[in-house]
């Protein structure tokens, strides 16, 4: 079941879209220049894209940034470019080079075996320059700051599909594009950087596409140019609740409640309703559309966020 459509408005603009985020910018400058075209007081994303990287940046606008904190992280679809022969301190071509060994002579089956071994692995150390947090410090932040690398206790992750796009040699660097999907809190970084440690060769990522996350994929997306065309032009169609981020909704069951209740909810009341313990769901007003957000406890529907009246 698909939730109501909210009515877009051009002064108070709310809802789900796909950015395609360039590479080049922060997933947190993106945010801003989404910000200032759109005149949103408030948004965010799901997921964040490093600087290098480019592709699927889902982001809430308006009201939608309530949902946020409720929905379950996603995995995620990527095409990513693993380069061989090469160390760096970031773990991808942007970073300082640490040590430059090449990757020449390497036979086909024991790249093919070292890749094999660290998509099989149920876990993995995040890279020390990145927005993983340790004692509320973050890696890239300890880096730059304070001049010190984190080391990050492994985290449980799964490489759901890889295949290898293409592989040719560039110099003294062996280059491999692929695609994968991958659970949340994977890096690639992070994969490239195994495999390249397993060969001996080093190893980091070169160029990396977000081909999917939260249900968007590429072809869902705006161009930061196409998004600032569609508002000059007064058309917010883009910002939707119940048509292309049906897929990332739906991951939360969803309520429906009648006047009586719907006057009690939005006023902060628990209205009876068969929901369990401990569970979460989507609040519909009586007339379709997404209200708010409920949490099951003692077989009614408390309020945790009211996003109309």
């Amino acid at each position: 079941m698909r939730l109501g459509v909210r009515p877009v408005s051009t002064s108070h603009p709310e809802g789900f879209f796909a950015l395609f985020k360039p590479s080049g910018l922060s997933s947190a400058g993106a945010l801003r220049v989404v910000k200032g075209i759109l005149s949103a007081d408030k948004a965010g994303f799901l997921g964040t894209l490093d600087v290098p990287a480019m592709g699927v940046l889902p982001v809430a606008v308006g009201s939608a940034t309530k949902l946020i904190s409720f929905l379950p992280p996603s995995e995620k679809e990527y095409v990513g470019e693993l380069v061989l022969g090469i160390t760096t301190i970031t773990d991808d071509m942007e970073g300082e080079v640490i040590e430059r060994r090449g990757a020449t002579g390497l036979e086909d089956v024991v790249v093919k075996e070292a890749i094999e071994s660290v998509t099989a692995q149920t876990e993995q150390v995040p890279p020390h320059v990145s927005a993983k947090h340790q004692d509320g410090v973050r890696g890239y932040k300890a880096m730059r700051g304070q001049g010190r690398l984190i080391d990050f206790a492994p985290v449980p992750v799964t490489v759901r599909r890889f295949s290898v796009l293409q592989e040719r040699q560039d110099a003294d660097l062996r280059r491999i594009v692929f695609r994968m999907t991958v659970t949340p809190g994977f890096y690639v970084r992070g994969f490239c950087r195994d495999v390249g440690a397993i060969l001996g060769c080093g190893g980091c990522m070169g160029r990396l596409l977000r081909t999917g996350a939260h249900g968007f994929g590429v072809s869902d997306t705006l161009s930061l140019a196409t998004l600032r065309r569609r508002v000059q032009a007064g058309d917010l169609s883009f910002l939707t609740w119940g048509e292309t981020d049906a897929g990332l909704l739906s991951t939360l069951p969803q309520i429906s409640l009648n006047d009586v209740q719907w006057s009690a909810f939005v006023h902060g009341l628990a209205v009876d309703c068969d929901m369990g313990d401990g569970t979460t769901a989507m609040v519909k007003c009586p007339d379709g559309r997404l209200g708010g957000v409920a949490a099951g406890r003692t077989g009614k529907a408390w309020p945790l966020k009211v996003f109309s009246e």
